[in-house]
């Protein structure tokens, strides 16, 4: 299972004030509709007793309300539900069925409101928030930005933000609030704490749930789930399917720890062998972190090419593992899963040996350097990885829906993720032995190649 990591900056104490009044207008089921949104000078929040708060905001480091736009969060609890919307569950299976009604999106998020008492920050308080909040408002900002491409558009739909505060019982809870039981697309959470949860209740309700970063490979019997950050799974068949392409006459050597009882079970990887279309010649050795790597895989044969698929996703195995490799008398390819990606001094200039990795998200194009000039003009911080998966999952799913498409119909795949910045989504469907749908997952990955002791893409795709 990969997380994805972020790097976030810190917030000072006026953002926190800032952030957490914003967050006071969300935390009550607060809809947004797409097509509304105007500048002004001020963060303006509908309050439930119509109360209107209006916060001046002043230039500053690390501010991220420079010029915002007004979010136009109304608290709907007691009011009766849009008339258009119909009072059964929606799917993505039937979204031709009605070309007028309106599709609710909720989006749940770790915010941890119940942990923070609004009202009592002074601007020189030195509080920060916790990473989890830190994230989410991460992801809430990137969504912002998605829903403004839309604004002139014909599209209707109202986009949810909800708080799970982290806990189980908090999202059981949501359940039984609006927007539910109305809500056609869910999306969270942001980690594995209450995925299978949510997983659940999306399988009941048939409602699709896109789950950004937590990305398990695990989930059974639900086509009701998609992965937007490819798992293991995918990352594995990407790299088979690769080392096959740029090393078609090579046997691969698997490099695994069949003795940790933790780590993913090596016949995942065998079915992928197996079920792979090409004849791979594989060979499974088990391997310790602390083992002579190199001397396991040597061979009387020391002048040809050989090539090295490390089967895990801990990054201090992998880093070991290549480490233990260097001696090596043979020039050795070597692939790795994402968690390789941000390891510092994997590989070194006096390495003879190539290091790639897979991965999902690539910053270096023209979109996303729009959306990063966008974004710090607008927050005046950087864009982190969660801002920009947040933009490209609601920009991808709102396209979806205006073309009246479905999630799994790769076929409008460039037009819906034409303005993506940082990943696409290629949903492909798991499926178990009897060949029916255990998940579906995203296929999308780029390959890095370690050049001077930092990943480079390798292959564009």
């Amino acid at each position: 299972m990969t997380l994805v990591q972020s790097r976030l900056p810190r917030l000072n104490g006026n953002n926190l004030l800032i952030i957490l009044l914003i967050l006071s207008g969300i935390s009550s089921c607060a809809s947004s509709k797409i097509t509304s949104s105007k500048q002004v000078e001020t963060v303006v929040i509908q309050k439930k007793n119509t109360e209107t708060v209006a916060i001046n905001t002043k230039k500053k480091e690390d501010s991220i309300t420079i010029n915002p736009s007004s979010f136009d969060l109304d608290d709907n609890l007691n009011k009766n539900i849009t008339t258009n919307i119909k009072s059964t569950t929606y799917t993505n299976q039937n979204l031709t069925s009605d070309i007028n009604r309106i599709y609710n999106i909720a989006i749940i998020l770790p915010f941890n409101l119940n942990q923070i008492s609004l009202g009592q920050y002074a601007d020189d308080t030195t509080k920060q928030l916790k990473p989890d909040a830190k994230n989410a408002v991460e992801f809430y900002l990137g969504c912002q930005l998605a829903k403004e491409k839309f604004d002139n558009s014909d599209l209707k739909a109202n986009v949810y933000f909800l708080d799970d505060n982290n806990d189980s019982t908090t999202l059981s809870q949501l359940f039984n609030q609006k927007p539910f039981p109305n809500v056609d697309y869910l999306l969270g959470p942001l980690n594995f704490k209450n995925l299978k949860q949510l997983a659940t209740y999306a399988n009941k309700t048939q409602t699709t749930l896109i789950s950004p970063f937590a990305n398990s490979m695990y989930i059974a019997n639900n086509p009701y789930y998609f992965n937007a950050t490819p798992s293991l799974i995918q990352q594995y068949t990407y790299a088979l399917n690769q080392i096959h392409t740029k090393f078609p006459n090579q046997s691969i050597d698997v490099l695994y720890d069949a003795l940790d009882s933790t780590a993913e079970s090596i016949n995942i990887l065998k079915k992928l062998v197996s079920n792979n279309q090409h004849q791979l010649k594989v060979k499974y050795t088990s391997v310790q972190a602390s083992s002579n790597a190199a001397k396991l895989i040597a061979t009387a044969d020391t002048l040809s090419n050989k090539t090295i698929l490390i089967y895990s996703s801990k990054d201090t195995y992998i880093k070991s593992v290549v480490a233990k490799l260097k001696p090596s008398k043979n020039k050795l390819d070597i692939f790795t899963s994402a968690n390789a990606r941000f390891i510092k001094a994997l590989s070194d200039n006096k390495n003879p040996h190539s290091v790639y990795t897979v991965y999902p998200f690539n910053n270096d194009n023209s979109n996303y350097e729009a959306f990063a000039s966008k974004f710090e003009e607008k927050y005046n911080k950087k864009p982190s990885e969660i801002a920009a998966q947040a933009f490209d999952i609601l920009t991808h799913l709102l396209n979806t829906i205006d073309k009246k498409q479905t999630l799994q119909n790769n076929i409008y795949q460039y037009s819906t993720d034409f303005n993506n910045v940082h990943t696409k989504f290629r949903f492909e469907p798991v499926l178990d032995n009897e060949k029916n749908v255990d998940f579906y997952d995203n296929s999308f990955l780029y390959l890095f190649k370690n050049v001077n002791g930092s990943f480079v893409l390798e292959t564009p795709n």
